[in-house]
């Protein structure tokens, strides 16, 4: 019985090594009984077609990401991402610390004005905290928009408003 599962073992490594190589439709054998004639045939054509080209055209398998040039709503889109996890990093650190904390909050604030920390750094911190929730609430709404189908004739404008809107809502945020 060992023999026979060591057997099964070696025929699934062997053909998942041979699926895993970058000439992998030559590899494949019409050995399988889900595999049709036509299929083996186009599978074999495909291969020669891809020995033969492979160096007259020298493209690379697969080209990095950075020599694309991404449009604008493609960054707008992994940042509103990124913004989610910066949020959500805050919340759960800042939650269990908040719980942890002994205390009153107006405790907790006059420990950190008798710390004369400068206002700049103030501003900043809250400035670094309120950024992303504003932006990522204004650019959600974009999102929503986007769902329904609307606001894809001028995503640049919209886009650039979204950037500035979360600034002028940050820097509100701030203020407070």
């Amino acid at each position: 019985m060992s023999i026979a599962l060591l057997n099964l073992n070696r025929q699934l490594l062997s053909r998942a090594l041979t699926r895993a190589g970058p000439l992998a439709i030559a590899q494949q054998k019409a050995t399988s009984s889900t595999v049709t004639p036509e299929v083996a045939n186009y599978r074999a054509k495909a291969a020669e077609w891809v020995a033969e080209n492979e160096n007259k055209y020298k493209r690379p398998v697969s080209p990095h990401v950075l020599i694309y040039k991404f449009p604008l709503q493609v960054w707008s889109s992994g940042f509103h991402r990124f913004t989610g996890v910066v949020l959500n990093g805050m919340l759960y650190t800042a939650g269990p610390l908040a719980f942890l904390a002994t205390g009153h909050s107006a405790e907790i604030l006059n420990y950190i004005n008798s710390m004369d920390i400068p206002s700049w750094f103030i501003l900043s911190v809250k400035l670094f905290i309120a950024w992303p929730l504003s932006y990522h609430a204004i650019n959600g709404i974009r999102h929503l928009a986007w769902d329904m189908g609307k606001g894809f004739e001028n995503y640049t404008k919209i886009t650039a408003i979204v950037v500035i809107l979360s600034f002028i809502t940050a820097i509100g945020i701030t203020q407070l």
